[in-house]
């Protein structure tokens, strides 16, 4: 018998986990003690769909896992692809608990894990130890690998650092693609998000230039003030000019596109030959659209390809992997000068409709994230305050 309680109080058979791989059912024997339940974001059906709000029991730790209590947890658009019924890989069954990153507390250790964890800091992404057992971080608590897990500071902040994996995983598997094609200058679009502000600071530590695109002119100076040399409006007129003439002086035969789209086109338009363009978004919308120029990229041997971090070798790898989570277990450790988040605005897991719907609004603001164990009561937007009013 396996149940999960939604919001209304009506229990289905179908209840399980899942952080996009293949997971199993769990055991009745799991949860026979328990009694306790927690609040999650669950994904309920196969196909496209929406999540939804949903009450399930708090979970006990299994060999080599650790329980979380999470205290952040980032909305990416992974995320949010995901939980609407997009899949990564085979979905064994559902529904089950979304949010493919996030930080928290240790709360119990499970055997192999040495007990001194407990009321430990972490961040983690459970993808970087895949397991059946996982639950997902939109949820008051998450049953993650103890191997999945970064060691944060006592006194760092959980809502800064809850987003360490999925961006500078991303952007260190950018990196890696530049230094492997020898060239010294990347584009990227969607520029001024989480992502690219953080691929301008570690670009210049890597030593490669990236040309920035962005679409409003108040995102020029955000992006100068990190280091960026070069930033181009794609909203003006002569954007594929300017692009094509500044690719063709720096070298730039690679860029990643997180647009899609109509904007695809202008991407390859602006890009000199022999380049490729990693396709790695739709902020657009909408899919890719470069059917009507193959013939044209074709001449310039140009090419566009899909790109996931999970097939990358810093994911694949394990070696490759460890330096990754090394570098990253390092910057956390600085204070976060790379990775550190910039919060826009926090929301508590009932109002994940409205987080949905509104975290692309704000992502040059920086990231919107989940409190699933909210101290105070949360508004929509921490970056504005209603005034009080006084009383005459």
């Amino acid at each position: 018998f396996f149940f999960f309680q939604a919001e209304d109080g009506i229990r289905d058979p179908l209840w399980s986990r899942g952080l996009g791989d293949v997971y199993k059912r769990q055991t009745q024997s799991t949860w026979d003690s328990l009694n306790i339940l927690m609040k999650a974001i669950a994904r309920t059906i196969a196909g496209p769909g929406s999540p939804m709000f949903v009450n399930i029991p708090i979970p006990k730790a299994t060999p080599k896992h650790v329980i979380i209590k999470v205290l952040a947890s980032p909305i990416n658009p992974s995320d949010a692809f995901f939980s609407k019924g997009g899949n990564f890989g085979p979905i064994a069954y559902e529904p089950f608990v979304s949010g493919f990153e996030g930080a928290g507390v240790i709360t119990e250790v499970g055997e192999g894990v040495p007990p001194s964890m407990v009321g430990k800091k972490v961040t983690v992404w459970p993808a970087v130890q895949k397991s059946p057992d996982s639950i997902g971080m939109w949820s008051q608590y998450a049953r993650v690998p103890f191997d999945a897990c970064v060691m944060l500071g006592d006194s760092d902040n959980c809502e800064e650092f809850c987003g360490l994996f999925v961006n500078p995983l991303t952007l260190l598997a950018f990196i890696d693609l530049a230094h492997k094609m020898g060239v010294k200058a990347i584009v990227h679009t969607a520029a001024a998000s989480a992502l690219g502000r953080s691929l301008v600071k570690v670009g210049i530590a890597h030593g490669i230039e990236v040309i920035c695109i962005i679409r409003k002119p108040e995102q020029v100076k955000i992006l100068n003030d990190l280091g960026a040399k070069y930033v181009l409006n794609m909203t003006e007129p002569s954007f594929v000019e300017q692009l094509r003439a500044l690719t063709t002086k720096l070298d730039a035969r690679l860029a990643f596109d997180a647009i899609a789209g109509d904007f695809s086109k202008q991407i390859v338009k602006g890009m000199p030959p022999n380049s490729i363009i990693y396709s790695y978004g739709i902020l657009s919308g909408s899919p890719r659209k470069i059917e009507d120029i193959v013939e044209e990229m074709k001449k310039e041997n140009k090419e566009v390809r899909g790109f996931t971090v999970f097939q990358h070798p810093i994911m694949q790898d394990p070696e490759t992997k460890k330096k990754a989570l090394e570098l990253i277990s390092e910057d956390v450790k600085k204070g976060g000068p790379w990775f550190k988040m910039t919060i826009a605005r926090k929301y508590k897991l009932e109002e994940y409709q409205v987080a949905l719907e509104e975290f692309k609004k704000t992502a040059t603001e920086g990231k919107s994230i989940f409190i699933p164990n909210p101290q105070k009561t949360y508004s929509k937007s921490i970056q504005k305050k209603k005034k009080k009013k006084k009383k005459k």
